[in-house]
């Protein structure tokens, strides 16, 4: 019983993350007047890491999920491609960016 309340909150929680990401990301191009807005990012390192260490922490999720032999093969390998792009993502944003 915990486990199914557990599991139903936690994917309305993660919904609402997912939702206010693109409401965060459409604030810094408005403050910016457009693609500048990303330097917001830049100037407070903090949001930065946040959104780092979020898309992390979905990588787990993902990889989490395609371990569990239920998921169809299709499923897996669209996971697996997204924890690729993910981690590429954020290797290439440290790399120019630095932590």
């Amino acid at each position: 019983m915990a486990r199914e309340w557990l599991t139903s909150a936690g994917a309305v929680v993660l919904a609402f993350l997912a939702s206010q990401h693109h409401n965060l990301h459409m604030l810094l191009f408005a403050i910016g007047i457009g693609g500048a807005g990303t330097s917001f990012i830049t100037t407070f390192p903090l949001i930065r890491r946040a959104m780092l260490l979020m898309s992390l922490l979905m990588v787990v999720v993902i990889l989490y999920q395609v371990r569990n032999s239920k998921r169809t093969l299709p499923m897996r390998i669209m996971g697996g491609v997204s924890v690729l792009v993910t981690l590429s993502l954020v290797a290439w944003s440290i790399l120019q960016f630095g932590f």
